[in-house]
């Protein structure tokens, strides 16, 4: 009996509330608010098509060409807006590419593509016979001409460059420098190797240096820091974990022989074999 009172009391007292215009205006007005943000959430759903994202292809290495077909596979346009000239990478191929890969976009995303160079700009060598061989090598660098092989030739002048030997584009033949031919010129493609002569000086006890340890510097690094040692990169070795051209690129020196010594004297223009692996 008073539960079913207790009913009556309830239904009473929500049509007494219904009757009330206030509060039937305040319902009407939160019903409505609900309503609004429902739909709002539903149209912006559909609107950025939520949830319809997907992971962006690694383009990283791939020519140009394939690029295009694996984007359209994928509904996205692509804009190359830069290029650079990476010598130990296949002219055409992409370098970077931005969104990076397994980035989640939606259909239509433009993804932007740094590419290799096609053909490098060609470049004159400057002579640097003379220098010394740390200036030589800013020189040919501010040029985007890489020092390659040195010799070392008995001379009074102890690590200053004595010849430099050039491979003209032209002509396809090696061109040599000397302090005595002011006149002789050569062409190279920018990031292009030369070779350099430089002095062993008179004194025998002032003829070596020390190896750098070059673990976990990558191949321009490791070539870098041997020139500034006065010694020179030997072989490159690519261990197991080394597959493709994008892992050569990525990869960082494992270990090297002759080992990293401070106490160990070496002659200079040494050899310094080097190994690689990807980095973990």
């Amino acid at each position: 009996m008073r539960g079913k009172k207790s009913e009556i009391s309830g239904a009473g007292y929500v049509r007494k509330m219904w009757s009330n215009i206030y509060m039937r205006n305040i319902i009407y007005a939160v019903l409505f608010c609900m309503a609004m943000v429902f739909a709002s959430k539903w149209f912006l759903s559909c609107f950025t098509r939520h949830g319809e994202s997907f992971p962006v292809p690694d383009f990283k290495g791939m020519y140009t060409e394939d690029v295009q077909h694996l984007a359209a596979e994928n509904s996205l346009k692509i804009e190359i807006n830069d290029s650079l000239f990476v010598s130990n990478a296949p002219a055409g191929t992409v370098l970077d590419q931005h969104p990076k890969a397994t980035t989640h976009v939606k259909k239509g995303r433009t993804i932007y593509l740094t590419v290799n160079c096609i053909m490098p700009k060609k470049v004159e060598v400057p002579n640097v016979v003379g220098y010394s061989l740390r200036q030589a090598v800013a020189i040919l660098t501010s040029k985007g001409i890489k020092t390659g092989k040195i010799t070392y030739q008995p001379d009074m002048a102890m690590n200053n460059v004595i010849g430099q030997i050039s491979k003209d584009v032209e002509t396809k033949r090696f061109v040599t420098f000397t302090a005595n031919e002011s006149n002789v010129t050569a062409t190279v493609f920018f990031g292009d190797e030369i070779e350099l002569i430089a002095g062993l000086g008179n004194n025998p006890d002032e003829c070596y240096t020390y190896v750098p340890d070059l673990t976990g510097k990558d191949i321009n690094e490791a070539k870098s820091i041997l020139i500034e040692s006065y010694l020179n990169t030997g072989k490159i070795i690519y261990d197991s974990t080394v597959k493709t051209e994008e892992d050569k690129r990525n990869s960082v020196v494992k270990n090297q022989y002759p080992g990293g010594n401070a106490n160990i004297k070496r002659s200079l223009g040494d050899n310094v074999d080097i190994t690689m692996t990807v980095k973990k």
